[in-house]
């Protein structure tokens, strides 16, 4: 008889907070064990759901991570379009954390504010040179610090580490932590068979590894024709200076002449790119 006198609405609604009242706590429980047991992504942490706007906060709840992380692919893209480099910063933050397994949003942040970004404000006369080398600066460690964090979430990526080690070879000249990045790739599945060389070519560059880097690039050309690319052979030469190599265990000068009239290759002290092998 009570529930009669109560209005049909209000009492669907106490229904609705009761049995609501009652799911939560068995929701949350589900949710931690899928999350401990890798089943499930934990959520975005607090200071990125600041960031992201209603319809992604929406979507995230939803459990519509993918299709919002789409759109704001395309954003992202649009964003690139007119070099609003700084919000492409965040709305890729925003992406990682809606998925963060998906390599390709990794190698995309990096290449966007490690390359192209340092690209347009390196050249951008209309910018104070001060101002320019302030963001340059910015871009390149902001790609690294993301890159890295890539990494934690996608520790077997080659991908990642290619574009890393762009970063620090092409814009930052920190050959010691692209030999790093270089030698992470050794062994893992799908690694280029340049980094065998690349390791040993910035590990030459890096100050007080000259011993360690004339003994690794040593071992590759003793493994016969195939790995003594002009490269290889004018890094080797450098070394034997360097450390004062005894004359009778230095390779053969002509064998360098040799090798790059060979291959019409032009003298430099660094590989131009990782599409050289």
């Amino acid at each position: 008889m009570f529930f009669r006198k109560i209005p049909r609405p209000l009492l669907i609604l106490v229904i609705l907070v009761g049995f609501g009242l009652l799911r939560g706590p068995f929701e949350d429980g589900l949710r931690r064990r899928f999350i401990e047991e890798r089943l499930l992504l934990p959520p975005p942490g607090h200071t990125v759901m600041q960031q992201m706007g209603q319809s992604a906060l929406m979507g995230t709840l939803g459990g519509l991570r993918s299709l919002v992380a789409t759109f704001l692919v395309l954003k992202a893209f649009d964003q690139f379009s007119h070099k609003e480099w700084e919000d492409l910063r965040r709305t890729y933050i925003i992406i990682t954390n809606l998925e963060p397994r998906d390599e390709t949003h990794w190698v995309s942040v990096v290449w966007h504010l490690g390359i192209n970004a340092t690209a347009s404000v390196e050249f951008n006369e209309s910018i104070p040179p001060f101002e320019r080398q302030r963001l340059f600066t910015e871009y390149a460690t902001e790609a690294v610090r993301l890159g890295e964090s890539g990494l934690k979430q996608i520790p077997d990526s080659v991908a990642i580490r290619k574009q890393l080690a762009e970063v620090y070879r092409e814009k930052l000249k920190d050959y010691c932590a692209a030999a790093r990045v270089y030698k992470e790739m050794l062994g893992l599945p799908g690694c280029p068979g340049y980094a065998l060389r690349f390791y040993g070519y910035f590990l030459a560059d890096c100050p007080g590894n000259e011993r360690k880097a004339y003994d690794y690039l040593m071992n590759l050309y003793r493994q016969g024709e195939k790995q003594r690319l002009p490269t290889l052979l004018i890094k080797i030469k450098k070394l034997e200076t360097a450390l004062n190599i005894p004359f009778s265990k230095r390779i053969p000068d002509e064998q360098v002449s040799r090798r790059s009239k060979k291959g019409n290759f032009k003298t430099q002290s660094n590989p131009p790119g990782i599409r050289i092998p």
